[in-house]
């Protein structure tokens, strides 16, 4: 098998991905509360690479040494100089001698990301293991020593080190594959349009609208009346107030920072605004609409920002960047190709010119 081609060609559909990706971000730069994407990669587990016909290779196998542990609250860096970590991924076990994790709330050690507040999140990521499996512990305060045990509670529950066999020489990988797709939330910029049905959210929140499939969630305050004087988005859907749809007629109101509808100088709606806790699981559904997967519901909060009437909020699409980030991708396709096509001329050379000595 020629692993550089292979390695090329998996670089293609991830750069090719990219440019997806920022050609929908492009195209939405103008588009009123548009929060930007971003491609996620990683690559593919590393695999132990072993010599065939020598059994036994001292020279590559160092004495080992211990773990370096490094604790920051509750995530955890540990390196080795010799062996290696496991972590079971989606595509299959990968080995390497440095790992980060933390334990998530089922007690399990996990690889993790960290959000826009710079919180650790395990959704999605790779469970850590141990000679037994996947290391679950009963306290968040464990201890790791430096022959690699999990001491959770005074009691050892597993070892996080393999030392594979002398004919192990190393790793390898089979270059990158696609992740996910990841959303910026942070905020675009606030602009004035003196239309009083428009409105924007200065803080974290989400406006609640009704859909034919559920409750759904939006940043777009570019809202209008119906036949019926129902409060809608430009796509019809019914936008909601705590108490439910809003229908304001034809009657002459306000609305002050807290979503209170003001009609008469009485309070006659609030604008259900919420904060999500967990956006991560939030996924896109057209019509500039967001609902979480499926099984998961959202953990709504109390909004603690603004609400502007007669404002909107941009997209947080810089053009200037992502056109920058399009042309990287762009050259990356490219330099991939050309290793490629040197693969392709080097086989050909293989099978044409040595195949006649």
């Amino acid at each position: 098998m020629n692993n550089s081609m292979y390695i090329a060609a998996s670089a293609l559909l991830q750069n090719q991905k990219n440019i997806d990706v920022i050609s929908n971000n492009l195209a939405n730069a103008n588009t009123t509360g548009f929060k930007k994407d971003i491609a996620i990669s990683e690559s593919f587990p590393e695999v132990l690479l072993s010599k065939i016909n020598d059994r036994v290779d001292m020279d590559n196998h160092r004495a080992f040494s211990g773990v370096n542990v490094e604790r920051d609250e509750d995530s955890y860096t540990l390196s080795i100089n010799a062996g290696y970590f496991k972590v079971n991924t989606p595509a299959g076990i990968s080995h390497s001698r440095s790992i980060r994790f933390t334990v998530d709330d089922n007690g399990y050690l996990k690889t993790y990301y960290k959000n826009l507040n710079d919180e650790l999140k395990t959704d999605g990521e790779n469970y850590v293991l141990g000679k037994n499996g996947p290391i679950r512990v009963e306290d968040r305060n464990i201890e790791i020593d430096n022959r690699g045990n999990v001491i959770s509670g005074g009691q050892i529950v597993d070892n996080l080190i393999t030392f594979p066999p002398f004919n192990v020489i190393g790793t390898t990988s089979g270059g990158v594959r696609f992740d996910k797709i990841a959303t910026d939330y942070t905020a675009g910029i606030i602009t004035e349009t003196g239309n009083k049905l428009d409105f924007a959210l200065q803080g974290d929140g989400f406006f609640k609208v009704q859909t034919p499939n559920g409750v759904a969630y939006t940043r777009d305050g570019s809202f209008t009346l119906d036949a019926n004087g129902e409060l809608v988005t430009n796509e019809g859907h019914a936008v909601l107030g705590q108490n439910g749809p809003i229908v304001l007629g034809q009657e002459s109101f306000e609305v002050n920072e807290y979503g209170d509808i003001i009609i008469e100088g009485q309070v006659e709606y609030n604008l259900d605004i919420v904060k999500i806790d967990n956006k991560e699981y939030l996924r896109k559904q057209g019509d500039n609409l967001y609902t979480t997967v499926d099984n998961v519901d959202a953990q709504e909060a109390r909004f603690d920002g603004q609400v502007l009437a007669g404002y909107l909020e941009t997209s947080n699409v810089n053009t200037i960047k992502e056109m920058v980030n399009m042309i990287t991708a762009q050259r990356s396709y490219e330099s991939n190709q050309k290793v490629i096509q040197a693969q392709d001329q080097l086989l050909d050379k293989v099978v044409n010119e040595l195949g006649r000595v």
